[in-house]
């Protein structure tokens, strides 16, 4: 990522991640982040990047309202209120700040994701 002034700057061919350790259920979700934004000590919740995962069973908690868009791969997420969705590339979806959720990412996975309060 490249940071002019206040201008952060990326590409979805990102290649420096850092680790985003997962409850793994099954397999080795080898979670990794790209972040292009992280909020301050201080400021309103807003994060922005990219995420990577190999195919593998985890649970997740939403830590805030959390909207995504698929650029590879596919994914099953259940919620453990029963609600479950499938993605694929393209698709876009919103979770809710504290939902529960297991991931089954069936191919190799990168989303493009806003966290935010």
């Amino acid at each position: 990522m490249k940071t002019i002034g206040a201008i952060h700057h990326s590409n979805v061919s990102a290649t420096e991640y850092e680790p985003f350790p997962l409850d793994a259920v099954e397999g080795d979700p080898d979670g990794k982040v790209h972040w292009l934004k992280a909020s301050a000590e201080g400021e309103p919740m807003l994060y922005a990047g990219l995420f990577t995962g190999e195919p593998s069973t985890f649970t997740y908690t939403f830590g805030g309202n959390e909207t995504f868009n698929v650029l590879e791969g596919e994914v099953r997420v259940e919620l453990d209120s029963g609600e479950a969705v499938e993605l694929r590339p393209g698709d876009l979806v919103t979770f809710p700040k504290g939902a529960s959720s297991t991931w089954i990412v069936k191919s190799p996975f990168k989303k493009f994701f806003v966290i935010s309060e």
